[in-house]
């Protein structure tokens, strides 16, 4: 019957609501980032941010450090950096899409430098509170929290759009999402952010996310329509230079 309905709607029903939903996430992220950021600028301080602090260092112990290290490890540059290239080298070996690749590097690279303009911006100084690793730079947002669920969240799409059953699609996403909470959690445990830190990461992680998954969906939606435009002709499209 669903089926049926959407049949009847004379314009694609399912990416117009996909389109609204990405718009409405994105504002509610800057909403999100917008209010932390104005406090950061005030130098005030969050309530929440000490019982985040305290609840998950209830849990401290050797092995929990080494468990946290391990996440915090594959959210740096470095890891993320390496994971990076092999993932364009997957894309490329495995699917020749070039595109991909492209917005793949923009979408982290892009977000890396983002990071490091807001983190400039707004030198919030990283917590005081017995690190246990030490952190350079300063800490609002975190570079782990935004990096991470940029580039997972880049890999979950890649997922979606895949042909794999809807199973292995909700296992992975759900994979993902772990890892990028726990990266998040492993920075307040090892004590060089605060929560309201990685929470301003993943919003301007996801916004910038939302922002290259719909240009990237915008040139699949040009290619398709070449594609059929030079079926129903049957010519090629040509390529002028100008």
């Amino acid at each position: 019957m669903i089926k049926r309905m959407m049949k009847k709607v004379s314009f694609p029903l399912i990416p117009t609501l996909l389109l609204l939903a990405g718009f409405g996430l994105a504002a509610a992220c800057l909403l999100i980032f917008a209010e932390l950021s104005e406090e950061v600028l005030e130098k005030e301080s969050f309530g929440f941010d000490p019982v985040i602090i305290d609840a998950v260092r209830s849990y401290s112990s050797p092995s929990m450090d080494r468990i946290m290290l391990f996440f915090t490890e594959i959210g740096s540059k470095l890891a993320l950096g390496i994971l990076v290239a092999v993932g364009m080298l997957w894309l490329w070996i495995k699917h020749k899409n070039s595109w991909g690749i492209l917005f793949f590097l923009i979408a982290v690279g892009g977000g890396g430098l983002l990071n490091l303009i807001l983190k400039d911006a707004f030198q919030r100084k990283r917590p005081d509170t017995d690190p246990i690793v030490e952190a350079l730079g300063f800490s609002f947002p975190s570079g782990h929290a935004m990096g991470s669920l940029i580039y997972y969240g880049f890999l979950g799409y890649l997922v979606v759009r895949s042909k794999r059953k809807a199973g292995i699609k909700t296992l992975w996403g759900f994979l993902f999402g772990a890892v990028i909470l726990l990266i998040g959690i492993s920075r307040i445990y090892l004590g060089v952010h605060y929560p309201s830190d990685v929470i301003a990461g993943y919003a301007a992680g996801l916004v910038w996310l939302l922002l290259c998954v719909a240009a990237l969906e915008v040139v699949y939606f040009y290619k398709r329509r070449n594609h059929r435009d030079s079926a129903q002709t049957g010519k090629l499209p040509t390529i002028t230079d100008k």
